[in-house]
């Protein structure tokens, strides 16, 4: 999917020469990423020694994943030779010449040579250094101009071993958006791939999808022998603790209370690009008012000018996207069925009779929408993990087309209200005590299965949900709460900090005492149990949730993060 802002968020590389150059502009924009980042180093430094892990990373576009392997890559020992290909929305000649490009400029660049953006006055410039390997390219460039597209590809895969075997020098080969790499090359290409990738142990491969669902099925099926040998890493949101650092560090000193701040995490959903453009802004509208602190109103122009603005930057990347998902034959329910989605009908049977289309007319519909990364999946909801998309669907580009009658400042006054609105709802509700909201989202439940950090959970519809307070042995206080269907009691623990051993004996304790016993004790921390706590609540059946579970399901029921 073409994107206007691709090169600001994931640092789109456009030839061998745009990588180099976007090294120092990487250096600088670079944050976070620290488990993932490290991971990475010792992966190189696994195949230095000898022993070669691929890697695969997955997560929703704009996420970051581009910027972490440009970072990686240009803190890379310029004796590693780097080959970086970005496959979207690419042609056959395009992944040829970049991935010749990346590998001869970045050779020349290790050798002290001069460096071209022609790949003819770069094979001259390396001829003598690397000769059997000019001579191979030769060939793929010959194969290529005589339509012999399978030979030519064959023979691209088959360069990094042969560039090995004549420099001594191992490759990391980036595929970024790999899951298109038959639609830009040639049919088979994965089959290939997978053979060459077995038989090359001096070259690691680095894949990166936006698109998870259609990544697994092709590496499960189309490079099912190779599925083990890929490290799967998700490249998540930023934290809510490391998007404030963020926001903090691109404002340069430009003060922001915690609320507002906490709020724009919670709006942005931790998407660095996101939380990049509108800072940004947010830095240019105070030097404009000659501010130092941002308050609501310089807020609202920045989110206004970004998202609401048809060539707000965001707003008109949010704009193409559904063009162009709308674009062809029979797409034309894809706008309603983004907004159906957007205004929380989530099970299939509630978008057809919302839609007023049959069961099969809207599957094949969600499924494209899921295979783009653009809606996901858990149990049988259909939801967006990206915040922002989902607000700009609901509350700009919804009324675009529903309120034809209305004119464009009168727009841009209610979206106004509607925004500054949103700030004061999340400043409410982010000032309820933790077992409150919990309560709150007890409440959303209604016997659905949901999957949380790999585990399947049944949630029942609660009739009664009580506050409770019980004691340990010690006399400290435990919030509890009662929480009660037709048939059975949970009873679930909730705590900010750290949950004791002790206060999980007296959830036990408490429990002996109901009639009937309680079906479920689930035990709700905001920090990770320790080993001795957690094995103890496991022991007796005891669920556990942190933050990550809280946050998982406070998103499908469209509410605002909690966070420590």
């Amino acid at each position: 999917m073409t994107s206007l802002v691709k090169g600001l968020d994931d640092g789109e590389v456009n030839s061998s020469g745009d990588f180099f150059a976007a090294r120092m502009r990487v250096q600088q924009n670079f944050f976070g990423r620290t488990v993932i980042m490290e991971l990475l180093k010792k992966r190189v430094l696994d195949l230095k020694e000898g022993y070669r892990q691929n890697v695969a990373l997955f997560g929703n576009r704009y996420i970051g994943k581009t910027t972490i392997l440009q970072h990686f890559l240009a803190n890379l020992d310029e004796e590693i030779t780097v080959l970086y290909i970005d496959v979207e929305n690419k042609d056959f000649r395009f992944f040829l010449d970049q991935f010749v490009g990346t590998l001869l400029h970045h050779y020349s660049f290790s050798r002290k040579l001069p460096l071209y953006e022609d790949v003819a006055l770069l094979l001259e410039s390396v001829q003598e250094s690397i000769p059997h390997t000019v001579s191979v390219i030769r060939k793929i460039y010959k194969d290529y101009h005589a339509k012999k597209l399978s030979t030519s590809f064959h023979g691209l895969l088959a360069l990094p071993e042969i560039f090995t075997n004549e420099t001594g020098r191992v490759c990391v080969l980036v595929l970024d958006e790999f899951h298109r790499l038959e639609e830009v090359t040639v049919p088979g290409a994965f089959a290939y791939l997978g053979k060459k990738i077995m038989t090359q142990k001096k070259c690691l491969y680095v894949v990166t999808s936006s698109s998870p669902q259609q990544a697994q099925k092709i590496l499960s099926e189309k490079l099912s022998l190779l599925f083990g040998n890929f490290e799967m890493i998700p490249v998540d949101p930023l934290d809510p603790q490391t998007s404030r650092e963020f926001i903090e560090e691109t404002l340069q000193g430009i003060r922001i209370k915690e609320p507002l701040r906490d709020f724009l995490v919670d709006f942005t959903g931790g998407y660095p690009l996101y939380l990049q453009l509108v800072c940004k802004e947010l830095a240019g509208l105070s030097v404009l008012h000659d501010q130092d602190e941002i308050f609501i109103p310089v807020l609202t122009q920045a989110i206004e000018n970004t998202i609401f603005n048809r060539w707000g930057l965001i707003s008109r990347h949010f704009e193409l996207m559904v063009q162009e998902l709308a674009a062809g034959k029979g797409n034309q329910i894809i706008p309603a069925l983004l907004m159906c989605l957007a205004n929380d009908k989530h099970k299939a049977d509630d978008l057809c009779a919302e839609l007023g289309f049959k069961r099969n007319q809207v599957a094949g519909k969600i499924n494209r929408l899921r295979e783009e990364g653009v809606i996901f999946k858990n149990g049988n909801f259909y939801y967006f993990r990206d915040k922002l998309l989902k607000y700009w669907i609901k509350y700009i580009f919804q009324p675009r087309l529903k309120n034809v009658g209305i004119g464009p400042e009168q727009h841009r006054e209610l979206f106004q209200q509607e925004f500054q609105s949103c700030i004061e709802n999340f400043k409410v509700t982010s000032t309820k005590d933790l077992p409150l909201r919990v309560m709150e989202l007890l409440y959303c439940f209604d016997n659905e299965a949901f999957d949380l950090n790999g585990r399947k959970y049944k949630l029942p519809l609660f009739r009664e949900i009580l506050p409770w307070k019980i004691s340990n042995e010690q006399g400290q206080s435990l919030n509890v709460i009662k929480a009660l269907t037709n048939e059975d009691v949970w009873l679930i623990a909730v705590k900010g900090e750290n949950v004791s051993e002790a206060e999980v004996s007296a959830l036990l304790e408490e429990s002996r005492k109901d009639a009937p016993k309680p079906r479920r004790h689930l035990i709700i921390s905001l920090k990770t149990l320790d080993e001795n706590t957690r094995l103890k609540a496991l022991q007796e059946r005891c669920w556990i949730w942190n933050e990550e579970e809280i946050n998982t399901l406070l998103t499908l029921f469209n509410k605002p993060y909690i966070s420590r």
